[in-house]
């Protein structure tokens, strides 16, 4: 009974870990303050959340190397015109407001020198997210290396349900459990 037991609950958690729910680690900045270094994320896998919204966090595949999956937000979807001029954010030609993200360097890069800062309008095509860190001039994103197909889409971000400062060496307690925008 008990190796019966014992295989049901590895197929359930397999089946868990594979079709609903994957847990990540957060190793970089590029999402902070919204998602921190030391945070361990819950992903919702299910299909639905492998199609997600404009503001949506999703992990996926980096479409440079798909061994590497990142966590970005998704600014905008398939049709939409993307822009950004003096670090602000239009989709659509209009200025989208986005009170999660930071900028902490207070150079402007011109657009002739890097697409940080300023990014002609691009359309984001059929099947396809433009994705952005929330830490703006410390991320790596779409901005620098173009479209996330939506087959690389494993999931939407939901929450945080553990989170470690390794500086203090202390929990985060404050963050446990938080649901994530």
């Amino acid at each position: 009974m008990l190796v019966l037991s014992a295989g049901v609950s590895t197929v359930l958690s397999g089946a868990i870990k594979s079709y609903l729910i994957q847990a990540y680690h957060i190793p970089a900045a590029s999402m902070e303050d919204t998602l921190l270094i030391g945070d361990h994320i819950l992903v919702d896998q299910r299909t639905t959340a492998r199609e997600p919204k404009r503001g949506d966090l999703v992990v996926f595949a980096y479409p440079e190397d798909p061994s590497k999956e990142f966590v970005k937000r998704v600014v905008a979807v398939e049709g939409d015109t993307v822009e950004i001029r003096d670090k602000v954010l239009l989709v659509n030609g209009s200025s989208v407001p986005e009170p999660y993200v930071v900028h902490n360097e207070p150079t402007m890069i011109p657009a002739t020198e890097n697409p940080r800062d300023n990014l002609a309008p691009v359309i984001v095509p059929a099947g396809s997210y433009f994705t952005m860190g929330d830490n703006r001039d410390r991320s790596y994103d779409s901005r620098f290396w173009g479209f996330v197909p939506s087959e690389n889409v494993k999931g939407t971000v939901r929450s945080i349900y553990w989170s470690w400062d390794r500086t203090a060496r202390a929990v985060r307690w404050d963050r446990i459990g938080m649901k994530v925008l």
